[in-house]
């Protein structure tokens, strides 16, 4: 499992299997000493038929914010 730091959160790429479909998710966990872990569907309403797709997709997702951050996309 790799974990990206985005400031204040690590952030994985996951799937996630709801009623024998998955979901692409990232995961966003709170920097010590916060303990809070949140589930984000990367695509609404995106559904895939095995978990090998879905983490692809979820990988690729919490790679493209971990650019996108490290490119001030969080700067006002």
């Amino acid at each position: 499992m790799t974990e990206f730091d985005i400031g204040e959160f690590f952030i994985r790429g996951e799937a996630r299997e709801v009623e024998g479909e998955f979901q692409a998710v990232i995961i966003m966990r709170a920097k010590p000493p916060l303990t809070t872990v949140t589930f984000h569907q990367v695509e609404k309403d995106r559904w895939f038929k095995t978990a090998d797709v879905a983490a692809m997709a979820a990988r690729d997702a919490a790679k493209a914010l971990k650019l996108a951050v490290d490119e001030g996309a969080l700067k006002a």
